[in-house]
């Protein structure tokens, strides 16, 4: 286990830092501490570097993003704390391959955002999408090479794209997620409808090195809340997106070229109360949901459907001593590694299942939060996730930690 920052003071506790792995096995974490953005990393089968703070991030407030592509270019967006003279800017630092990160620019400037999403393509195009009032919008800074083969390209010089609303104009859209894959192609996803009461999953397309498609509604009309969407994005541009649906999991598939197919349950997740979905370059996929007894004690499950196939018999990941929570989900590009982090809230206790050849193993972490999430992600045989630790000499403190299996 690694600490990346902290004890931090009782009333500055950070939320999970934000996770991301490339196929070859390097992990990127990053986080905002007290009002500055850092990051930590890790080479496969090297030690853990010393965090350092993100170039501009002194004043960061909110969330970050965080990405690192096969390329081993890397990304990190956070906004800026407003004064009373200076707006809140949404700004970016990149790092080409064996570099270090860059002056933070402004990729849409006067931009207010609130959530954020980044993704790298083989050429070094890096897509990034927000949240604000009007909706979900994307931008990409093009990148030099010209074959997701090579997977050799590096960020340009170029301006960013202008901003493109990708969401429906007034309708209520938020929780949205990004997904990119080598070759360039796209997916975003997200919930729309009043808040608290979501009525649609909608999701738009970008076929590589193609613009933006309309968005469309994934769902079925059943009349039921959905919510929470996860995208999944193949090499080849085939997509899925899993979601909830009252409270059932439901997924649906769309190939590279269009339609997307009607949204279908996973067998056995049913009564669930959060949905988590991974899908690896090869196009198998890996669901995994909380569902709740009579009782409310949470468990964890997971499936996997092998590309084109079906689900396959539910496992339970956390054991029945356990009162699970917020499972999250990744899968490496090369099938080989899957990994599902959760909290036990009866121990407070950070926990992981990681499927290798075949088979789940099952981890304690460390100590966590109640309900605190536990981000996780796969690449090049090696998983690795992060959380929120409470600090031994004062539990209402807390600390930031990592772990990695390979």
């Amino acid at each position: 286990m690694r600490t990346l920052q902290g004890p931090f003071a009782a009333s500055s506790l950070p939320s999970s830092p934000v996770v991301a792995m490339n196929s070859n096995g390097h992990a990127l974490l990053a986080w905002n501490a007290t009002g500055n953005a850092r990051f930590a990393e890790r080479v496969k089968g090297a030690a853990w570097q010393a965090s350092q703070a993100v170039p501009g991030a002194s004043t960061g407030a909110g969330p970050v993003a965080a990405a690192i592509g096969n390329n081993e270019v890397a990304a990190i967006a956070f906004t800026t704390a407003p004064t009373r003279l200076v707006p809140s800017k949404l700004l970016v630092t990149l790092r080409a391959p064996g570099g270090s990160f860059g002056t933070a620019v402004e990729p849409v400037p006067g931009t207010r955002a609130g959530d954020m999403k980044l993704g790298i393509a083989c050429d070094g195009t890096v897509t990034l999408l927000w949240t604000d009032a009007a909706g979900i919008k994307v931008s990409s800074l093009p990148g030099t090479g010209t074959t997701a083969l090579a997977c050799d390209g590096t960020p340009g010089t170029g301006a960013w794209t202008p901003a493109t609303l990708v969401s429906t104009p007034g309708a209520g859209a938020s929780l949205a997620e990004l997904a990119v894959n080598d070759a360039g192609a796209a997916l975003a996803v997200w919930q729309e409808g009043a808040p608290g009461n979501p009525s649609s999953i909608a999701a738009a397309y970008q076929p590589a090195s193609q613009a933006w498609e309309l968005p469309q509604t994934v769902s079925l009309p059943t009349g039921q809340s959905t919510w929470n969407p996860k995208p999944g994005l193949d090499a080849a541009g085939n997509a899925a997106v899993g979601y909830l649906d009252g409270n059932s999991m439901v997924v649906a598939r769309r190939p590279a070229a269009g339609p997307w197919d009607p949204s279908m349950p996973v067998p056995g997740a049913q009564s669930v109360y959060y949905p988590a979905l991974a899908m690896s370059a090869g196009g198998d996929l890996l669901a995994s949901w909380l569902s709740l007894d009579v009782s409310n004690i949470g468990s964890v499950w997971a499936s996997i459907a092998p590309a084109g196939g079906a689900w396959t018999r539910r496992t339970r990941l956390s054991a029945r001593a356990e009162s699970a929570d917020w499972p999250s989900a990744a899968f490496a590009g090369d099938g080989s590694v899957a990994i599902v982090g959760w909290t036990d809230n009866n121990a407070n206790t950070a926990k992981a299942a990681v499927r290798s050849a075949g088979a789940w193993t099952r981890s304690s972490l460390g100590t966590g939060y109640w309900s605190g999430a536990v981000p996780v992600a796969a690449g090049g045989s090696t998983a690795v996730a992060g959380w929120t630790m409470p600090n031994l000499a004062n539990p209402n403190a807390g600390k930031l930690v990592a772990r990695t299996w390979q």
